[in-house]
């Protein structure tokens, strides 16, 4: 199927689907679910090129059949705005918590944390927990990728078996709630060149996948007017907290470590499934004016670590509203020493990283969404 579009990047596609038959196996019938890029959103065929040069006496050329392509792999960048809805399955890619088709609930301290205790979700709002400490081995998506030419055909390219290594959520004064995504992929394919994408690991062809026509949702993003930032000694403490004042940026990135090289011998240059190989790295920093000293100097000092909850809601934060909340606990600060750069308001950086005690999460997610499933 050859789909139209307008002939430059406003005509781009991003779409993904959760790959249930197993990592780099084609889905029947899939479901893709398209999101909307903000800006760079960049699809990489990645090939490992070996060439010789030996001494051939009188030659003073490379001859090409001394190049071949010895490995191959893809890699993708796509940034997103986060919106009240959408973004559930996304997330689920990098946590714990969730097989794809999981529903959501809407059970007592299944919602976020308001005034000492997780709400209920209710009305037409359901609640997801997502946690990041737990190996997310077998979980993975196809991601297909549409690129217009000037002739206005969206061309198609499809990542199997692509997995985050890195999402980065950011919200800095007056912006939206972002979260730019990186992913490995097992490979990139083109069906106009590759008529069979290649089974894994080392297994029968594949058909590959029809090129689908985006659908999209009107949705609504997440922003700097709808936040607030809590802190606390527990996340149910921080949660009863005053607002920490002063506060023009958040940002947080999980880093999700993976050996991302393993092409072996008869799998055609291909690498089998990605593995965690390092412990997650939950960082992030938190920019302040110099409003007050107690909260982030002193514990900067001291090396005293506290629950950080950090929400976005549209509306007075309820069971009953849309929202996003990032509850990061045993958060210690590495730097906090204000400085006056300017004749300006000092505002310190304050980077932190969180911790797990063997008892509480170090960073747990929760949506709060329309959405009835994942």
């Amino acid at each position: 199927m050859t789909i139209s579009t307008i002939g430059t990047g406003i005509g781009s596609t991003f779409g993904y689907v959760p790959e249930s038959l197993g990592y780099g196996k084609v889905v029947t019938s899939p479901a893709w679910k398209f999101l909307e890029p903000t800006s760079a959103l960049t699809p990489k065929y990645v090939k490992t090129v070996k060439e010789s040069s030996p001494l051939a006496g009188g030659r003073l050329v490379d001859i090409v059949s001394r190049r071949v392509v010895a490995a191959r792999a893809a890699t993708l960048s796509a940034p997103f705005e986060v919106c009240t809805t959408g973004f559930n399955t996304l997330i689920n890619q990098l946590s714990a918590s969730y097989t794809a088709g999981a529903a959501g609930v809407q059970t007592a301290g299944n919602g976020i944390y308001v005034a000492g205790s997780r709400a209920t979700p209710s009305g037409s709002i359901f609640g997801y927990t997502h946690t990041f400490r737990n190996d997310v081995a077998g979980k993975s998506v196809a991601i297909q990728v549409g690129m217009p030419t000037t002739d206005a055909v969206l061309r198609q390219y499809d990542l199997l078996g692509c997995k985050p290594t890195k999402f980065a959520f950011s919200c800095k004064a007056a912006d939206f709630l972002t979260l730019a995504t990186d992913w490995d992929a097992r490979v990139l394919e083109d069906p106009l060149i590759t008529a069979a994408y290649e089974g894994y690991p080392n297994g029968a062809t594949q058909t590959p996948y029809t090129q689908a026509a985006a659908s999209y949702v009107a949705q609504t993003p997440l922003h700097f007017a709808e936040s607030q930032i809590q802190v606390g000694a527990s996340a149910a403490a921080a949660s009863s907290a005053a607002l920490v004042d002063g506060v023009t940026a958040f940002d947080l990135s999980v880093e999700h470590k993976l050996n991302v090289n393993r092409q072996y011998m008869g799998n055609q240059g291909l690498k089998d499934e990605q593995l965690v190989n390092d412990v997650y790295a939950i960082t992030g920093t938190v920019a302040s004016d110099f409003v007050n000293k107690a909260t982030l100097q002193d514990a900067f000092y001291s090396d005293t670590g506290f629950s950080l909850i950090a929400t976005w809601s549209i509306g007075a934060p309820a069971g009953t509203v849309a929202a996003m909340q990032m509850v990061l606990n045993n958060v210690k600060l590495n730097d906090g020493n204000p400085a006056a750069q300017n004749k300006d308001i000092i505002n310190t950086q304050f980077p932190f990283k969180a911790y797990y005690d063997l008892s509480v999460e170090p960073l747990t997610i929760i949506v709060q969404t329309t959405e009835t499933t994942i």
